[in-house]
């Protein structure tokens, strides 16, 4: 009844399929609870991923990419008409890329086009500068399904034919290609996530950074793989796949969370924020787990990810020659930098949103979260207990997706324990907690040294000395300062400053120019330039043939 004439549609369940989908359906439901349950194109867009995770044949999943694409773009455009506009632009060159591709033979320029089409729905770099636009647009519930579950889409399709249905033609550039583009994600996505206030789009740049990690592991997946590394094969197929499970629980729920500080102060810019851990102690401990993951703290669940991601490009560098061992190197410490950023825009999540005094009288008289928020929330907090404590048992079951991909891959156990790290927190805990009892000073102290924490503030300044008052903005100064040095004085830079921010900074405004001349151009020319790429690709295939 549906699908092509003759051929219908044919759906598929195997391991991969199964993985994503028990990625995606928690988020479903965790955004259902916290209040789109009564939103037809909510539940369109969820049914889209679906039928694209479960299709069977190239139609059925360019039919679920699509429906996935429109749903997502009518409900960003219900929240702001400014970024559902480039969102658009964004959402045809995906499609122009991958209609030609899944219908193409395995060769280079069907991956190419792949890597392109599902990259861009990723928001993976130079292709990202939608995603902090659009993603905070819509309500919490959609942001939080969309930076969870919508680009996990689009990773599984590049997983799917990158692995399985172009996998006789691979070639090793091809996975130097998905690092490249994935350092990148993870550096602007991080170094963004430290410079931005407003914290749904501190969010969405902090997934850019996650969607570049994930990519970072599929890469070096891909390039063992046509290398013929079976070892090295399954430990970057374990770091991505478990890092795409631990984004898909962690970051949902801390856009949930999001919503309801927009909720209950009227604001999510952090500059206004302040003192939320005494108003909303529930939801503030949520986020809590969230923030852990989102800085890849240990006990947290974005910490064993990372951890084998790091061990990846370690064995990436070992198992080259003179070039792989630089150019690895140089992406272990890029990593090592962004994870940094990542715990410093953290820290600001935290320190600057949910300790302190008030900043203003909104969030000072904020009251804790909504009982179905918090119930969803609570669900994915739940879910990321096992993903922080007890890893193994998730790459454990991790195994036949990676032998899927992978045939001749043989997983290795993971060697990080953090149960017992959580018995010696305990033991210290209980230590400490035992020498206070005993020999601590009774009572409370208040001491007006510094006005930034929860001492007594002086009777004609109710929020405490704007001077001594830390900020948002405030916090970032340092990083900000230096890439605008970088950019406008270099030579009154430090030369390290110079190498690592200036020219990542000019990359950044060059994708800002480009995305905002996409912004600008009419209906007509997005449409002409959709059909002078698919007019390219046939010429460029029938030349290809013809040859």
């Amino acid at each position: 009844m549906f699908g092509l004439p003759g051929q219908g549609m044919h759906l598929r369940l195997d391991a991969l399929s199964v993985l994503f989908l028990c990625i995606l359906l928690p988020q479903i439901v965790a955004s259902a609870v916290a209040g789109m349950r009564n939103s037809v194109t909510f539940w369109a867009f969820a049914l889209g991923m679906v039928l694209a995770l479960l299709a069977a044949d190239a139609f059925t999943l360019i039919f679920g990419f699509e429906l996935m694409s429109a749903t997502s773009w009518l409900l960003v455009l219900r929240g702001d008409q400014k970024p559902a506009t480039f969102y658009m632009g964004i959402a045809l060159f995906s499609a122009a890329c991958l209609i030609p591709a899944v219908f193409l033979p395995a060769s280079s320029i069907a991956f190419v086009l792949v890597a392109l089409g599902a990259g861009a729905k990723a928001g993976l770099a130079p292709l990202h500068s939608w995603l902090p636009r659009a993603h905070p647009a819509p309500p919490a519930g959609v942001s939080a399904l969309m930076s969870g579950g919508m680009v996990k889409v689009a990773l599984y399709v590049l997983i799917r034919y990158a692995f399985i249905i172009f996998a006789p033609a691979a070639q090793p550039w091809w996975g130097e290609v998905l690092v490249a583009a994935g350092v990148a994600s993870v550096f602007i996505g991080a170094l963004r996530s430290m410079l931005e206030t407003e914290l749904k789009t501190l969010l969405a740049c902090s997934t850019v950074e996650h969607v570049g990690l994930i990519t970072v592991g599929l890469g070096i997946a891909l390039r063992a793989k046509a290398m013929h590394d079976p070892a090295l094969t399954a430990l970057g197929l374990q770091a991505a796949l478990l890092c795409a499970v631990a984004h898909g629980l962690f970051k949902p729920l801390l856009f949930l969370g999001a919503g309801e500080v927009k909720h209950a102060t009227g604001t999510t810019s952090l500059n206004w924020l302040g003192g939320l851990m005494r108003g909303m102690p529930r939801l503030s401990g949520l986020m809590l787990v969230g923030a852990a993951g989102m800085a890849a703290l240990p006990l947290g669940p974005g910490f064993a990810p990372e951890f084998l991601l790091l061990h990846a490009v370690i064995g990436a560098a070992a198992a080259g020659g003179i070039l792989a061992r630089i150019g690895f190197t140089a992406l272990l410490a890029a990593l090592g930098l962004s994870a940094a950023l990542a715990l410093g825009a953290a820290v600001r999540l935290v320190g600057i949103g949910l300790l302190g005094r008030p900043r203003s009288l909104h969030a000072a008289a904020a009251e804790d979260a909504r009982r179905a928020p918090l119930l969803a929330m609570a669900l994915l907090a739940v879910l990321c207990v096992p993903v922080a404590l007890v890893p193994g048992l998730i790459t454990g079951a991790l195994t036949p997706v990676i032998q899927l991909l992978a045939p001749q891959a043989d997983p290795l156990p993971l060697a990080y324990a953090p149960l017992s790290l959580v018995l010696l927190a305990l033991l210290v805990a209980a230590a400490a907690g035992l020498i206070l009892h005993r020999w601590g000073v009774r009572g409370t102290r208040e001491v007006p040294a510094w006005n930034g924490g929860f001492g007594r503030p002086p009777v004609w300044l109710p929020f405490g000395d704007p001077k001594t008052q830390p900020s948002a903005s405030g916090l970032s100064e340092p990083v900000a300062r230096a890439i605008a040095r970088g950019v406008l004085a270099p030579g009154g830079l430090d030369p390290s400053e110079a190498f690592l921010f200036a020219p990542l900074f000019r990359l950044h405004m060059r994708c800002v120019r480009l995305a905002e001349r996409l912004r600008r151009s009419t209906i007509r020319q997005r449409l002409a330039f959709v059909f002078a790429v698919l007019v390219t690709f046939l010429l460029a295939l029938g030349l290809g043939e013809g040859g």
